[in-house]
């Protein structure tokens, strides 16, 4: 429906942004990451989008990079986990945190987070953990140029991003994937090695 809204910055809540975009401006729910990022940002921002809607309540939240966003839509698939707290979680550990921690397993990470208790850092864990799909705008079959670019456009310095997809591709390289399966798990180690600040 949406994907992202474009437009002048106009606000900083205690809870997210307002944006303003061809005469209508948009309250939007972020984590202080995304808040973080618009503070440096100068003119025009663009922020990813997702709806929220039930019958009792429609709400608009917005995220910096799509791997934010990405991941934002993931804690969503653990039971007891609701758009709030996924925004909690994703200011506590960060977008580009967060994906090591899932990977590693590591549960005293996770446990730490503001709100978190061990119990339901166990549950995200045991969901979430190995699991992760984070090549949301990256096509399936896409050439090295493509994932490298999917890598740039999700917020990542190209450099790093071609060093990280070039060691991905390496690693898969014995394993027995087709093609599909082989883009999806360069991409999805490429954005694991950028994360944990890895090349």
């Amino acid at each position: 429906m949406f994907n992202s809204l474009s437009g002048r910055l106009t606000e900083t809540t205690a809870y997210g942004v307002r944006i303003e975009t061809a005469g209508v401006e948009w309250d939007l729910e972020t984590s202080a990451q995304t808040i973080s990022a618009l503070a440096r940002a100068d003119g025009t921002v663009r922020l990813f989008t997702f709806l929220h809607h039930r019958e009792d309540i429609m709400r608009l939240y917005g995220f910096h990079s799509q791997v934010e966003r990405a991941l934002f839509l993931e804690l969503l698939k653990v039971s007891g986990i609701g758009p709030k707290q996924a925004l909690r979680i994703l200011s506590g550990a960060g977008s580009d945190r967060l994906p090591a921690i899932l990977e590693a397993g590591d549960v005293d990470s996770l446990a730490a987070l503001p709100g978190l208790g061990r119990k339901t850092a166990q549950k995200i864990l045991v969901t979430l953990q190995g699991k992760l799909s984070l090549g949301e705008g990256a096509a399936a079959g896409a050439s090295g140029g493509e994932i490298v670019a999917a890598l740039v456009d999700m917020g990542f310095d190209r450099k790093a991003a071609q060093s990280a997809a070039n060691a991905a591709e390496k690693s898969v390289a014995d394993e027995n994937l087709d093609d599909a399966q082989r883009e999806a798990e360069i991409l999805r180690r490429a954005i694991i090695a950028l994360s944990s600040g890895g090349e």
